[in-house]
């Protein structure tokens, strides 16, 4: 009886927790209070247009000034970024500046002016007030036949210059005495935040660059594993924070419970077969050399690696064993469960460790996610500011839903047959129309790269990051079919694209154009990255399978399989010699 007592409290406590993430709070973000914990429902695969719009308004309201503030959810552009195996990434952006109604706004600031010593909380109302003034006018617009419509706009406003009164009136009625103080001390306490009431809204309108992004990129934390998420989300903000004061990567605008506010940077995440172009190479070497010789205050210990795969660890054995679901059980899952079943982590992590503490293996600041979608390729505009749709044109989707039916994920490469794309539940968010090479790639200038997502930064061994890399030009995340990636073995670096690729990743280290590495130095890293790159397939493995029940689409369990076998063969052949 008790045995059975408490069969039934586990499934009714797992019902409960199942009612909990189905009960979705369609209008938290229309409250005058957020919450913030659970803010990346709003953006799950079936959101709908309203609910992403209405979220990511109130997070740029929240979190932003200026224009921002004012801004309705429906004058926003917001536009789905693909890319993201781990967040889910949205392109805001503000409308054009003819699109906000200053004169109405004008009217019932100069009627705030008139007013004395008006209170702080005036700004709040004003907004409201205002905002409702310009809907109600646009309202009117679109319904002609209505005999009142001329009546709608002349309301709005006299219920804005009614709240600005009332509020004043109230203040008003203060005792002289305490408006005298109020008076003699307002300049002491003045604010000019985007927030205040002494805040001008046409300031808001025409705030200067500086203050106010234009357009952001919305970045909303995806699944997150084990008891230091928290903890770990936390260290990244700071990492990120960091790295953007050092013009490493895009500048930070905002940081929110489930997610950060981002500088959009007109540019495009690289093609997979261009990472093996010499010029890029080059540059990425480049790139990795200045990162490594960053000194950041973290732990210089390479626990981080570890501490990660002993995180997903705790959650493995539930989802190899089918308790946790994470799509429609049929033959194929039941033989990748069983596939993975037969792995055993802990002793695979075990003996690589031994083997990294038995050699001389250096450790510095590490990007440790260096693939094509972290590294954009600026676009060139000339200079001139972009309107929202020609930013929009640069921007790509790639989340359409087909079936595949291999372990590996590997059934329906070089296959014509079935290309067609799957609609989308929120076309209106989706973007295709960006050309396949930047025209800066096809000119003879530089190419200007940027390193993105430092999502995973953390010391770590060198040769983990140079072997990971080289790794990532044979996996092409690209394909619009399930499950969403390409394995091409036969794109990885030679021996000669990695030798300079270290040379110009250690002259770049050293700070030095004229530093020359011996062979024995180019020798000794170009081994590092073949003994880490067991360590990249085992650990990108068991993050694959753990992050199965994510709501991003992607084959997971196909790319977690296609890892671990590289990592037996490797291994394999490490033992062989």
């Amino acid at each position: 009886m008790r045995e059975r007592k408490r069969v039934n409290n586990k499934q009714k406590s797992r019902r409960q927790n199942q009612q909990k993430l189905q009960g979705i709070d369609l209008n938290c973000c229309k409250r005058q209070r957020c919450n913030y914990e659970h803010i990346w429902q709003h953006f799950r695969r079936n959101a709908t247009l309203e609910e992403i719009r209405q979220a990511a308004s109130r997070i740029c309201r929240d979190y932003l000034t200026g224009r921002w503030k004012v801004a309705t959810p429906e004058q926003l552009v917001v536009k789905r970024i693909s890319g993201g195996l781990s967040n889910f990434l949205y392109y805001v952006s503000l409308p054009d500046l003819d699109d906000f109604d200053e004169q109405q706004l004008l009217e019932v600031e100069q009627h705030q002016l008139q007013q004395p010593q008006p209170n702080v909380n005036i700004g709040r109302h004003v907004i409201a007030a205002s905002t409702f003034a310009k809907n109600s006018n646009s309202y009117s617009s679109t319904n002609n036949n209505n005999n009142n419509n001329n009546e709608s706009p002349k309301l709005a406003n006299e219920l804005a210059q009614t709240v600005v009164g009332g509020v004043v009136a109230a203040g008003a009625a203060d005792d002289d005495d305490d408006v005298a103080l109020s008076a003699k001390q307002a300049n002491k306490r003045r604010r000019f935040d985007s927030d205040s009431g002494d805040s001008s809204l046409l300031r808001r309108l025409h705030a200067p660059p500086k203050q106010e992004p234009r357009e952001v990129l919305l970045r909303i934390y995806g699944q997150t594993h084990g008891d230091h998420a928290l903890e770990s989300m936390i260290t990244e903000s700071v990492v990120f924070a960091l790295l953007s004061e050092r013009n490493f990567g895009p500048k930070l605008h905002g940081i929110f419970p489930g997610g950060r506010i981002e500088q959009y940077i007109s540019a495009r995440s690289l093609a997979t077969t261009e990472m093996g172009d010499a010029r890029i190479s080059m540059k990425i070497a480049e790139k990795m050399g200045e990162i490594h010789s960053l000194n950041i205050p973290l732990s210089k210990k390479p626990d981080w690696i570890w501490n990660c795969m002993d995180r997903w660890l705790a959650s493995l054995e539930s989802i190899v064993k089918g308790k946790i679901e994470s799509r429609p059980s049929s033959a194929v899952l039941q033989k990748q469960r069983e596939l993975m079943r037969t792995i055993d982590y802990v002793q695979e992590m075990a003996w690589l460790r031994s083997l990294f503490d038995s050699g001389d293996y250096p450790v510095v600041f590490c990007h440790n996610d260096l693939q094509e979608g972290n590294i954009l390729l600026r676009q060139s505009n000339s200079g001139q500011e972009r309107t929202p749709r020609e930013s929009i044109s640069i921007l790509r989707s790639n989340f359409d839903e087909t079936l595949g039916d291999s372990l590996d994920g590997n059934s329906n490469l070089d296959t014509d047959d079935n290309k067609s794309h799957s609609a989308s539940p929120c076309p209106e968010l989706d973007t295709t129309d960006d050309s396949a090479l930047d025209s800066s790639f096809m000119s003879d200038h530089e190419p200007d790269l940027i390193i993105i997502d430092f999502e995973y930064c953390a010391y770590n061994y060198r040769g983990f990051d140079l072997a990971n890399h080289f790794i990532e030009w044979t996996f092409d995340y690209t394909n619009p079919q399930f499950p969403y990636f390409h394995h091409y073995k036969e794109q990885y670096a030679t021996v000669q694209q990695r030798r300079d690729f270290i040379v110009n990743y250690l002259k770049k280290y050293h700070d030095d154009e004229l530093f020359e590495p011996t062979m024995q130095e180019l020798d000794t890293v170009d081994a590092e990255i073949q003994v880490f790159t067991m360590l990249s397939h085992l650990f990108w493995s068991l993050w694959s399978v753990v992050n199965v029940t994510s709501a991003i689409e992607f084959g997971y369990w196909e790319y977690g399989i296609a890892r671990i076998l590289e990592y037996q063969q490797l291994k394999s052949a490490y033992l062989a010699k």
